[in-house]
């Protein structure tokens, strides 16, 4: 059987009758349009799909490949579906696409130093509480949806611990250093009427529950010359424990990841920066 430019319709029409992002639409046209581009005239068999893969592994990441791929397989199933094929051609097809290791991107040393410089010297009337949201995202490694989440019911301040809520609403409980302890206590004094009022720790400056933009402007308030994102003081803390010898599993809970998989990248950006110490800074260079 050949692709038509009918099937493609029929099916990003069911596709907008689920009322699927806007995003996700138009990554199912690119994706399929190219398909049916590529197998124009030939016959939807295994072997001219697995052309196709080849062809796709050698002209885009591997990241990319993948949603290609599955844009194609939920096409096929709801091709199954509607009886349009009798069944599958990517079922019991072998195929590997090689993940690229892509290393964390953390914060320098002397930016952080910066960052915190800054942060002592404004006394604008939100500092006790950009302070705090800082000092959370450093100590501790949470994601900065989980910090916007933070109930006052999670918290407590006076055993230096809280409760988060990760993906899945896993459950883990983070304990709080001596520094960020006293930065959560200040912002908690100086704003316990506002906390008071709602649900949520946290508040922006509207005294409305803090969102991950709020927290993106409040960093950026502090590094107008470098570019940090939320996400990065997350790899940071979690480079910065390995580079302490800490043991990966402990940092793969405190992190809330489910797989040790996913916390391994940060042993090998620990090893690429060790390898880049020796090639670039190696004491015998200086020896002449």
């Amino acid at each position: 059987m050949q692709l038509t430019l009918e099937h493609l319709s029929f099916y990003l029409n069911q596709c907008e009758n689920k009322r699927l992002s806007w995003h996700t639409l138009k990554a199912y046209r690119i994706d399929l349009k190219q398909f049916y581009s590529f197998m124009m005239n030939k016959d939807m068999t295994k072997r001219e799909i697995s052309y196709y893969i080849h062809y796709l592994n050698h002209h885009f990441k591997p990241k990319t490949v993948k949603r290609k791929l599955a844009s194609l397989h939920a096409f096929f199933e709801d091709m199954v579906f509607y009886e349009i094929l009798q069944e599958n051609p990517m079922d019991k097809m072998r195929y590997k696409i090689q993940e690229e290791k892509t290393l964390p991107r953390i914060i320098q040393y002397h930016q952080l130093q910066d960052l915190f410089h800054r942060l002592d010297q404004d006394q604008h009337f939100f500092i006790k509480r950009d302070k705090a949201v800082i000092e959370l995202l450093i100590s501790t490694g949470i994601r900065v949806s989980e910090l916007c989440a933070i109930k006052n019911e999670d918290i407590y301040l006076e055993e230096k611990y809280l409760i988060i809520y990760g993906k899945n609403a896993k459950e883990r409980v983070i304990f709080l250093g001596q520094e960020v302890y006293l930065a959560l206590k200040e912002y908690e004094q100086a704003f316990h009427d506002r906390i008071s009022e709602q649900e949520y720790f946290f508040i922006n400056n509207q005294y409305h529950r803090l969102t991950d933009q709020s927290v993106r402007h409040i960093i950026n308030r502090y590094t107008d010359d470098f570019h940090i994102t939320p996400h990065m003081f997350r790899h940071t803390f979690a480079t910065m424990l390995l580079e302490q010898d800490v043991d990966i599993s402990y940092i793969q809970k405190i992190l809330g990841h489910s797989s040790i998989t996913t916390t391994s990248i940060y042993a090998y950006a620990s090893i690429q920066r060790q390898k880049e110490i020796m090639m670039n800074k190696n004491p015998r260079q200086l020896i002449k």
